[in-house]
Order: C-alpha cells, then sequence, then structure tokens
C-alpha cells in the first residue's frame, strides 16, 4: 500500500510522516510558545524599577530625541484597562492584523488561546504555524499565549477582569448600549473563532455577551474588522473625561 495515498499521514516533501506524530509535535510547540511568553512576562515583571531606570539612562544618548519623545507619548496613553483575548483563531492574516490595531488604540494586553485539539488537517495546522509567527513578531505589545478556554479565562477573572464577548444570543446587548464602567472592573473582550464563534466555554463563563449591528446581507464581520469596530466603540466611549472610560490611560 503506498502511503502517500493514505488519509492518516501528512507527507512533507520526500519524507512519510504519521499524522498523529504531527500533532504531537505541534502540541509542543504551542506549550514551549506559552511558556516562552510567560517566561518573557515574568522577566519583565521582576524587573529591578531601579536598574531599568538606570538602563534607560545609559541608552538615552543613542536614541534620537523626537523617537524619545514618541516613545513617551505612546506609553503615557497605553490602558491598562482593557485586554483583547483571542480564541482559536485560524486566519494568521487576521491576527497579524488585529495585533497591529490593537496597538494603535492603545491596548498593551492581549491573549490568545491555541488549543491544539481545535486545528485538524494539514491546511489548519499551517494556519497555527503562521499565527504563532504572527504573535512573535508583535513587539509593541504583551502576549500571553493560554493552552486552553476555561484557563484562559479562570486566570482573567481572578486577575480581576470583567468578561465580555462577542455573540449573538437574546441576551446580547447592543455594543453601543454596553456601560463599559458598569462593573467597576477591568474589561476583557474575548473574540472567538472566525468560522465558529465563541465556544461554549466562553459563553458560560463570560459576565455579558454583546453584538455589533449590521443591516446588510452579511452575517458576520472578519474578525480584525470586527475588533477595528469594536476598539472604535471603546475609543468613542473612552471620551476625555479622566477615569472613565475603556481605553484610560
Amino acid at each position: 500500500w503506498d502511503q502517500r495515498f493514505d488519509d492518516n499521514a501528512l507527507h512533507i516533501a520526500s519524507n512519510t510522516e504519521k499524522w498523529e506524530d504531527i500533532e504531537d509535535r505541534e502540541a509542543e510547540e504551542d506549550v514551549a510558545l506559552q511558556q516562552k511568553f510567560e517566561k518573557q512576562h515574568q522577566l519583565w515583571e521582576n524587573l529591578d524599577p531601579t536598574l531599568v531606570e538606570e538602563a534607560t539612562q545609559v541608552l538615552l544618548p543613542y536614541v534620537k530625541p523626537e523617537r524619545w519623545s514618541r516613545i513617551q507619548e505612546v506609553v503615557s496613553k497605553r490602558t491598562q484597562q482593557s485586554r483583547f483575548l483571542f480564541e482559536n483563531p485560524s486566519n494568521p492574516s487576521n491576527v497579524w492584523a488585529c495585533l497591529r490595531t490593537l496597538d494603535s488604540f492603545g491596548i498593551q494586553h492581549v491573549d490568545v488561546v491555541i488549543q491544539s485539539g481545535k486545528y485538524q488537517g494539514k491546511a489548519a495546522l499551517t494556519q497555527k504555524r503562521g499565527m504563532r509567527t504572527a504573535m512573535g513578531s508583535a513587539k509593541w505589545l504583551t502576549l500571553k499565549n493560554h493552552l486552553s478556554t476555561r484557563h484562559a479565562l479562570q486566570h482573567l477573572k481572578d486577575q480581576g477582569y470583567h468578561i465580555a464577548c462577542t455573540d449573538v444570543n437574546p441576551e446580547s446587548k447592543d455594543i453601543r448600549d454596553i456601560d463599559w464602567d458598569a462593573s467597576g472592573k477591568k474589561v476583557c473582550i474575548v473574540m472567538g473563532n472566525e468560522q465558529y464563534g465563541i465556544s461554549d466555554e466562553v459563553k458560560s463563563m463570560a459576565d455579558e455577551s454583546f453584538y455589533l449591528p449590521m443591516v446588510g446581507m452579511a452575517e458576520s464581520f472578519n474578525l480584525s474588522v470586527a475588533t477595528a469596530i469594536t476598539c472604535a466603540h471603546l475609543s468613542a466611549a473612552s471620551g476625555e473625561e479622566v477615569g472613565k472610560g475603556p481605553l484610560r490611560s
């Protein structure tokens, strides 16, 4: 039997590799990415502020004044009030576009759930590899990778976040009617998979859900477009009042 025609095997170039081995290796790489981001996060969290200040002063003479001014301006407008979580996204191009949008709106913290078992087939695994690359290149954001949705949401809830997800159900609110300060907590917005939306786990653990109103024939927005529209509403809700709004710095 010619294994090239076996549906249970994936063939790369002239080498034959069992599908189960590929899935196992992919799972290992997902864990490695999660550990890498976790280590980076811990390193930043544990840095001595005095050491950071001293290092900054050493490097400052090598930074152009206009560049340093730009960095200070951007940092001053970063928000700690809101963050986004993407659940098992399937298109790396969408992920990269979303990260650029979040950076542009001053959102620093982004969570991504990548569950190996949710990506079945050669095309899906290729897309997942692309997402790992996209996440690794987002140098201006603080990224955290989670291996399961439940772990991610519980971690955020333990940190005091109010979980709001995008979903169309009888209890969902129009995003224009959301009071982002009502809970008195920081907010994490969950965006679902491009094809399947959010999972049942998100639906059961979220504090509230909202939808983006549409009046055309299409039934949903592209993930990156939905992220941009949501950010625009967050920005509009923030206004100029100090200490109010989801994007306050």
